[in-house]
């Protein structure tokens, strides 16, 4: 566990698309003593740009931003500033977005409904460099369902069938094949063909999803 110097500030900046929210969120970390807010952005690249500037002990962080998505800001702050803790936002329906977070190191998962104590509470552990998930289980962020066409081009990627194989199985075309094939990469954080079977293999992402559909 990463350990403060006692009484130094924890700095942080917050993102996130809803300003309402932000500001709240702004207000609350304010109030809460040895604790600054550096940078404020609903964003993407611009928290970047807050985090390369100010350098935050803690980066609170939004999935659903208008430019770019959450998880890429995340992983762009993690390869630069590793020393920046990430304390994801998350609401109803963000779960896939979180399968694609899982290798990055998060620090925490933090609901948009959370008190303001637990949103203090977040920043502070995340700084004390422990790891937590405040809005939901783990298992709930794995079990996360791909969609059922999602499902079955996953397994006939891990076939081994190529977009026009599997376009001419489904009776689909292959710009389709396509673009369910990136929304898989998405969910399951992946950026090849090879590294998406990979994780499948890895994960037991298809077991996982058999037995979810099987409760249905």
């Amino acid at each position: 566990m990463v350990t403060r110097p006692i009484g130094k500030t924890i700095r942080v900046v917050i993102v996130d698309d809803h300003p309402m929210l932000r500001e709240g969120t702004r207000v609350c970390l304010e109030r809460a003593p040895g604790i600054a807010v550096v940078g404020v952005t609903g964003i993407g690249r611009e928290a970047i740009h807050l985090v390369a500037e100010h350098r935050p002990d803690v980066l609170l962080l939004d999935l659903r931003l208008p430019d770019i998505s959450g998880v890429e800001v995340a992983r762009q702050v993690r390869a630069a500033y590793a020393d920046t803790a990430i304390v994801v936002l998350t609401g109803y329906g963000d779960a896939g977005y979180l399968r694609a977070l899982r290798p990055l190191g998060i620090r925490g998962y933090l609901a948009k409904t959370a008190t303001d104590a637990e949103i203090v509470d977040a920043v502070r552990r995340a700084a004390a460099g422990c790891t937590m998930v405040t809005s939901q289980s783990e298992g709930e962020i794995l079990t996360e369902p791909l969609t059922p066409r999602e499902r079955e081009i996953l397994r006939r990627l891990v076939a081994g069938q190529r977009n026009a194989e599997i376009a001419a199985a489904l009776l689909i075309s292959a710009k389709t094949v396509e673009y369910h094939v990136s929304n898989i990469f998405t969910k399951l954080g992946a950026r090849s063909r090879a590294e998406a079977i990979r994780i499948a293999h890895e994960q037991g992402i298809l077991l996982l999803e058999d037995a979810g559909r099987n409760q249905e």
